[in-house]
């Protein structure tokens, strides 16, 4: 997992190149630990210190909110590059917007393994 979060930190600013499944899916359980220990952090250093709840109006922690604008960049790349392993542009993104058919259009899609040798957006990463 630490190896992947270093991968991906890596290429912050990286949209081409290709990630591959395994790639994606530990920098996503990173994210998810990430949000969990700053949940924590808020509930037990922020909010006492502040005497107010964890969360806002909008349900997220300030540690959380911080660190998801830190990490937004990176987590975009990434999914820019899972898509390329499947040789897809990083528009594909977009489908998002869609409700329902779009979202799980692309967890199909991040669950998909990648193109077997070189594709329009280079070689597999492994």
């Amino acid at each position: 997992m630490l190896q992947a979060a270093d991968t991906v930190l890596a290429k912050y600013f990286t949209f081409s190149g290709r990630a591959n499944r395994a790639e994606y899916w530990w920098w996503m359980l990173f994210m998810f630990l990430i949000g969990g220990t700053m949940y924590l952090v808020d509930a037990f250093l922020v909010a006492p210190a502040f005497g107010q709840s964890v969360t806002t109006s909008t349900g997220n922690t300030p540690a959380s909110t911080v660190a998801n604008l830190l990490l937004f960049l990176p987590s975009l790349t990434v999914s820019v590059r899972r898509l390329h392993d499947i040789d897809k542009s990083g528009f594909w993104l977009f489908v998002v917007f869609v409700p329902l058919i779009g979202a799980l259009l692309l967890l199909y899609w991040s669950l998909k393994g990648g193109t077997m040798g070189s594709n329009d957006y280079g070689a597999p990463s492994y």
